[in-house]
């Protein structure tokens, strides 16, 4: 029996099997004894830049290059593992060995065992440590995610991980906004993680859960007996225990604005000086921020200094709104096996008609509510979005009351209408003067029947 055959022997079987190999976050793909592909699972497909159809039934070296060796392992070479191969601009590394049946080959499957070249450092750094018995007690800030851990496909979201991939490569300031739920500490944290300072520390400090009086102690550090209740000995900064390494600045919004001035002077020239202190020390930190406000108008308001704006949004990075995404039936597929992993609980499937509910829902509170709402189906059985339980009714939104939707629907063109007259009818800074993406304004422009004047942006 061919490979071709084997995989399509039982529709329900090989409709399995092709389940499970979307999900593995490795590029796979196989090929009978002539080359020929006849399987290839998502991941694979999303770095060529095609869909399975695009590929099956063509020669391997057509589709990923020469270089491969996968239809020469077909034919009876052998295997390769830890084989380099660099496929549209990624250098994977791969295990190519031959597929048998009673003990004849019957073709090959080609894995990627590291989808670049970073991940594989970093994971021989975490396999060195654990056989060297290394401690990790001393060095506790550090970084907990990797553009693997940023879940989410279509053009939208290859688009977002490529500029984070683009900003890692610069040892320059960054300013992350998004609103609340959407993944903008996991973007800080993916940033460093790929970034030339991974070995260095990721330290974090909530800009608007200390207090005012605290947080130059926090960030600059302070010597002994600076004040009292200060420790004899002093205390280093967040600034000091991210030197070498990133600091992220969450909430950077709600910085107070006598604080902005020191924290300009620190990105000028890499020097501080601690609270009570007389001489400056020098330090090597990059700077991460993150706000879910507009900080370009709190800056235009005199709220936010405007040299500091600037030096912060060198770089600057939108996080996509989960209503901007067209992927959330797969995401939640995928937060699913997570979080059942998580509560050592079975993955549970989904109707058709509560994977629709997701797709229609709003989501405010972006992917942070979307786990809270797949937590509990896991827990309950229960889709609940927002304060009821899911029920399959296409007339619940025809209930609604109609006055309160009217309102709704009236107050928002009111102030998608103030907002472009603000802004002379350019809607990029419209949008940022509603505190929304570009993509979310033109949204509600389409949902509420508002027809602006013509206007740049």
């Amino acid at each position: 029996m061919v490979l071709s055959q084997w995989i399509v022997g039982s529709s329900e079987e090989a409709g399995f099997l092709r389940l499970v190999l979307d999900h593995v976050s490795d590029c796979l793909v196989a090929v009978d004894t002539s080359g020929t592909i006849v399987l290839i699972n998502h991941p694979y497909c999303r770095l060529l830049g095609g869909t399975a159809e695009d590929f099956i039934g063509r020669h391997i070296t057509d589709v990923v290059g020469s270089q491969t060796k996968l239809h020469l392992v077909a034919r009876g070479e052998g295997s390769h593992v830890g084989y380099p191969l660099k496929v549209r601009g990624h250098q994977l590394i791969t295990r190519q060995v031959p597929v048998l049946q009673d003990g004849r080959i019957i073709g090959a499957v080609g894995l990627a065992l590291f989808s670049d070249l970073g991940t594989l450092k970093r994971t021989f750094r975490r396999v060195s440590q654990s056989e060297l018995a290394i401690p990790n007690g001393n060095k506790p800030w550090r970084s907990r995610y990797t553009m693997e851990d940023i879940v989410g496909e279509g053009a939208l979201m290859d688009a977002y991980r490529n500029s984070l991939q683009v900003v890692a490569g610069h040892n320059l300031p960054v300013l992350i906004s998004g609103e609340t739920g959407c993944g903008k500490e996991l973007a800080a944290h993916t940033i460093h993680a790929h970034s030339a300072r991974a070995d260095g520390p990721f330290v974090w400090i909530n800009c608007a859960s200390i207090p005012t009086e605290l947080i130059e102690a926090e960030l600059f550090g302070y010597e002994g007996g600076a004040f009292t209740g200060a420790r004899s000995r002093g205390k280093l900064g967040k600034f000091e225990l991210a030197s070498g390494g990133t600091l992220f600045l969450d909430e950077i919004g709600d910085m107070p604005l006598h604080l902005q001035g020191s924290l300009l002077r620190v990105l000028q020239t890499n020097e501080l000086v601690r609270v009570g202190g007389t001489t400056p020390v020098a330090v090597n930190t990059r700077i991460i921020c993150a706000t879910n406000r507009s900080v370009l108008e709190m800056a235009r308001a005199g709220r936010f200094r405007q040299d500091l704006y600037y030096r912060l949004s060198v770089l600057p990075i939108e996080v996509p709104s989960l209503r901007d995404r067209d992927d959330v039936a797969f995401l939640a597929q995928q937060l699913l096996i997570r979080i059942a992993a998580r509560l050592d609980a079975s993955p549970k499937g989904m109707t058709r008609s509560e994977i629709a509910s997701l797709a229609q829902h709003r989501w405010p509170g972006n992917v942070r509510e979307l786990e809270n709402v797949l937590t509990r189906f896991l827990v309950t059985g229960k889709l609940t979005l927002g304060t009821a339980d899911f029920i399959s009714n296409p007339e619940a939104e025809e209930n609604e009351p109609k006055s309160l939707k009217q309102g709704v629907q009236s107050q928002t063109a009111v102030q998608i209408r103030t907002a472009l007259e603000r802004s002379g009818g350019n809607k990029r800074q419209a949008a940022e003067l509603l505190g929304i993406s570009r993509t979310h304004l033109y949204r509600l422009m389409k949902e509420h029947g508002y027809e602006p004047r013509r206007g740049t942006g």
